[in-house]
């Protein structure tokens, strides 16, 4: 059995949980895919997936030796870019999670120049708000802001993340203007529910802080989302600059308690700890570093 392409088939047959999509992928047959899958589980003497007629699921082993199987074939190909020929080309296929707001207006505008200097390096872009699990989804590199916890993963810094209170004129003039943080309890405040503590906001002035329970008549996973129920009318916002500055300019959105501190921090480009990142992950960082890495 030729081990290296017995893992290949592995990966792919665990990232499209389909053997028939496997196999149409790889260009073999799909009894050859079977054969390898139990060459695998026979040299292994363990269960990698579980399968019927209907669907495949992996096994907790299956799992654990599709990350190694990652690992052992990126290191391959990267010492195969780094030690081959000195005018290869970064290649291969690269999964990228982004936050949708920031992705669609700070991520996206530049994509394009990444892949016209790297035309060989594939994307893959999932967008989404909601944390990742970098060693079983799958995913290459993550844009993720705010507090990230945990030391399982490594991050740089791509650009500042400030927090804006707002509310639209039309809100104010029917509810009245907040002067202090806890003025926000008698408020409809909007919830971002992908926030560490979605039902508290943070305030600090000086030497005085508040951690303060709100409450509100929607909640939603997606900033853009909430900012556009607060230029309607709804209620109360807290979002990051990047989402809120043009609706503030158009005086769509009225910014509050301007002399109290809230959220502020860093989006960043996070990945997994490895011995070895390899080349195209890497590039993409060092891309994103270079063209993001400003003060809002």
């Amino acid at each position: 059995m030729d081990k290296l392409q017995a893992m290949k088939v592995y990966c792919r047959v665990y990232e499209a949980e389909s053997f028939k999509l496997a196999s149409e992928s790889l260009d073999i047959s799909r009894p050859m895919v079977t054969r390898y899958i139990n060459a695998l589980e026979e040299d292994l003497g363990s269960k990698l997936l579980h399968r019927n007629t209907r669907n495949i699921s992996v096994t907790h082993a299956g799992k654990l030796y599709y990350q190694h199987c990652v690992a052992i074939l990126e290191a391959i190909e990267e010492a195969e870019g780094e030690l081959g020929d000195l005018s290869h080309k970064p290649k291969g296929h690269l999964r990228m999670s982004v936050p949708m707001d920031f992705g669609l207006t700070h991520v996206v505008p530049i994509l394009s120049d990444f892949s016209a200097l790297y035309p060989e390096i594939t994307l893959e872009i999932d967008f989404s708000d909601k944390r990742v699990d970098l060693t079983e989804s799958g995913v290459d590199l993550a844009v993720r802001g705010g507090d990230l916890g945990g030391d399982q993963f490594i991050a740089r810094p791509l650009c500042a993340l400030r927090g804006y209170v707002c509310a639209s004129p039309e809100y104010l003039k029917l509810n009245g203007t907040p002067e202090h943080p806890v003025d926000l309890k008698v408020h409809n405040c909007l919830q971002y529910t992908n926030a560490p503590n979605p039902g508290r906001w943070y305030f600090k002035s000086n030497d005085e802080e508040y951690d303060l329970p709100i409450n509100g008549s929607i909640m939603a996973n997606n900033g853009g989302a909430l900012t556009r129920l607060a230029v309607a009318g709804t209620g109360i916002i807290i979002q990051p600059g990047f989402l809120v500055e043009k609706y503030i300019k158009s005086g769509q959105l009225v910014p509050l308690l301007q002399n109290y501190e809230t959220y502020s921090g860093q989006f960043y480009a996070i990945f997994a700890q490895r011995k070895l990142l390899p080349k195209k992950v890497r590039l993409l960082i060092d891309f994103l570093v270079e063209k993001l890495q400003s003060p809002e």
